[in-house]
């Protein structure tokens, strides 16, 4: 069901939110994700800094959330602002939430003098057309496997 957002706010993550987004990630994907996704999401906030990672919040509930930290020099790169995961209530998608989040993000980014940074699965056509209505265009990474 379709839930159409008065207003939504979008702010950092805290400590107390991690409850909050991995019952959202579960919604997101439709499963758990790792056992260990609860304790990184966790050892992430204490880890980084600066923080990145942002919530969205519409009707007093967490409807979105994204994740991410600066790092690049082990794939010898410039430092980055890499978004590590990013999910939107289903019942609150299309309504720009994830856009507004991923501009959060971009703002830290740039206070930090730093280019955003998102991997994404070659095959995923939905995410790939959405970080291209963002601006965002291919890096120069590829992922190689055998």
């Amino acid at each position: 069901m379709k839930t159409e957002a008065k207003e939504v706010i979008i702010r950092k993550l805290r400590a107390e939110d991690f409850g909050d987004i991995i019952e959202l990630d579960k919604r997101v994907v439709g499963k758990d994700r790792a056992s260990s996704w609860p304790q990184r999401v966790a050892s992430h906030f204490k880890t980084y800094e600066p923080l990145l990672s942002h919530v969205a919040e519409a009707e007093g509930k967490i409807v979105g959330f994204i994740i991410g930290d600066i790092r690049g020099s082990e794939y010898a790169l410039p430092l980055g602002g890499w978004v590590d995961i990013e999910g939107v209530d289903p019942a609150y998608q299309r309504q720009g939430i994830g856009r507004k989040l991923i501009e959060a993000f971009e703002r830290e980014c740039r206070r930090y003098g730093v280019k955003t940074r998102i991997m994404v699965q070659e095959n995923d056509e939905r995410i790939l057309k959405f970080v291209r209505s963002l601006g965002f265009r291919r890096g120069q990474l590829i992922d190689f496997e055998k």
